[in-house]
């Protein structure tokens, strides 16, 4: 049995493209793509070990362990006798409380689990990005999770004196977008945000239960004031798997999204 020949695994694996990322970790990269893109269907049988290996001059422990990871991720089943097949599940991003939890700022369907919190923090220069700030700031770093679930990291710098607008332990409750707009949104002007794609290294992959080099969402956000300091700055990681951002526009805001973008990105080289 042999995957499907439209978009056929590079042989061997390796290469400029897959440099310094073990051979398993690029199977399971490559598998992992068409799993999500439907290319390979939920119950869809896949060749055994040793077919994989010989087909794509692979050991047999590489096909091994990549689909051990996929198996740990829950998108592979193995059954004795039988084979390994692709899990008859769903994709978690079309899990419509999962959207609501990453898309609504007032969802309530998350559980908050506080890792640090820390008081009286100069914002790093990494988001400041020679902006003008607020003396200190109050700094969050907490785990997002939805049925149980990790699905992102999120690291928050709110300015102090608009933290101190929110109710005690209130972040432990409530994202920090919605207590933005419950406590000071007549003191805000404009949203910056940031959407890039990597793969998890080794802390992101113990945070969010994923494998190592799983595809990661990361999303960068500033907000200011009227006044043109930043007011929150907050770095997102969110679970490839477990990501979806549904945005509605009108067509004349998108047709003319320069209008919108952040100034470097318009930055000519």
């Amino acid at each position: 049995m042999n995957l499907p020949a439209a978009s056929p695994l590079p042989s061997p694996l390796g290469g400029d493209h897959g440099a310094g990322v073990t051979q398993y970790l690029q199977l399971a990269s490559v598998l992992r793509h068409r799993i999500a893109h439907g290319e390979l269907q939920p119950g869809q049988q896949l060749p055994t070990v040793a077919q994989l290996a010989a087909d794509y001059k692979l050991a047999r422990v590489t096909v091994r362990q990549a689909y051990g990871v996929l198996a740990r991720e829950g998108l592979l089943t193995s059954q004795r006798g039988r084979g390994t097949f692709v899990a008859a599940r769903p994709a978690a991003c079309a899990d419509p409380l999962l959207r609501n939890a990453i898309n609504d700022p007032r969802a309530r369907n998350i559980r908050f689990d506080i890792l640090e919190q820390r008081r009286q923090q100069p914002l790093p220069e990494g988001l400041a990005r020679g902006s003008a700030t607020f003396a200190d700031y109050a700094f969050i770093r907490k785990i997002h999770v939805h049925d149980d679930e990790p699905f992102c990291l999120v690291e928050i710098h709110v300015a102090s004196e608009i933290h101190a607008l929110f109710p005690p332990d209130s972040e432990q409750h409530h994202k920090i977008a919605h207590l933005l707009e419950q406590h000071a949104a007549d003191r805000m002007h404009k949203v910056q945000q940031t959407l890039t794609v990597a793969p998890a290294d080794l802390l992101l992959a113990q945070y969010l239960h994923c494998s190592f080099a799983t595809p990661i969402a990361h999303m960068e956000r500033r907000v200011f004031d009227t006044q043109g300091r930043i007011a929150l700055a907050g770095r997102f990681w969110y679970r490839g798997d477990r990501f979806v951002s549904d945005i509605e526009m009108p067509f004349a805001t998108w047709a003319n999204a320069g209008a919108s973008l952040i100034p470097e990105a318009l930055a000519l080289p």
